[in-house]
């Protein structure tokens, strides 16, 4: 399952470079959505070099079991939010690499958050999206919640998933990337062509 979501991305973006020798309106097109593309793409920031605020950032989201959280609550630690819902495909694909981003720190280290930003989505469909991961033989067993109030919006480009963020022990806010995101490497069929996602696992030793 996962492994055909990320092809059909794949596919997405080869079949538009096919569709841009149709005409020479197209090719206009194209790069103009290629520009757009380039400006979407410096939402991948880092914030490394900032000098360290007292108090950090924070907000609060409903976890599965019905509590509210805080951002605040893990203190201490690196944290990645991951804002996402179950019906992106790059959010789907993502999930397996943060399953490998969490199982390769302590949870002393890092803590990883999913926030699932469609306030049509429940908690019911969240649980049965982990569920079928469970039966893929993926184990999803990180912090999971609902938003509140559309208090994510400030971090979010345009609204746009998969988007993460990555705080430091005090809740600085230190990266920011809208789209695919991977553990430590790129798999062989990326094309070429498209922007070069970040990698995870540096960023977050980094931190630690």
């Amino acid at each position: 399952m996962l492994k055909r979501f990320f092809d059909r991305l794949v596919i997405i973006i080869k079949r538009k470079k096919v569709q841009t020798k149709k005409s020479s309106r197209i090719w206009l097109f194209a790069i103009i959505l290629i520009v757009v593309f380039a400006i979407v793409a410096s939402s991948a920031v880092y914030i490394l070099n900032q000098p360290s605020e007292n108090e950090g950032d924070d907000f609060i989201y409903t976890s599965l079991d019905g509590s509210t959280k805080r951002l605040s609550d893990y203190r201490g630690k690196v944290v990645l939010v991951d804002m996402w819902a179950t019906w992106c495909s790059p959010c789907i694909y993502e999930m397996v690499e943060l399953h490998k981003l969490y199982n390769s720190y302590s949870r002393d280290d890092l803590e990883i958050i999913s926030i699932n930003i469609d306030y049509r989505e429940g908690i019911q469909q969240i649980q049965d999206f982990l569920d079928q991961f469970e039966e893929d033989g993926y184990t999803l067993n990180w912090q999971f919640g609902m938003e509140i109030d559309d208090n994510l919006v400030k971090y979010m480009n345009e609204g746009t998933i998969p988007t993460l963020c990555i705080f430091d022990q005090q809740g600085n806010l230190k990266f920011r990337h809208t789209g695919l995101s991977f553990y430590n490497e790129i798999p062989s069929n990326w094309p070429s062509s498209s922007e070069e996602p970040p990698l995870l696992s540096p960023i977050v030793e980094e931190l630690i």
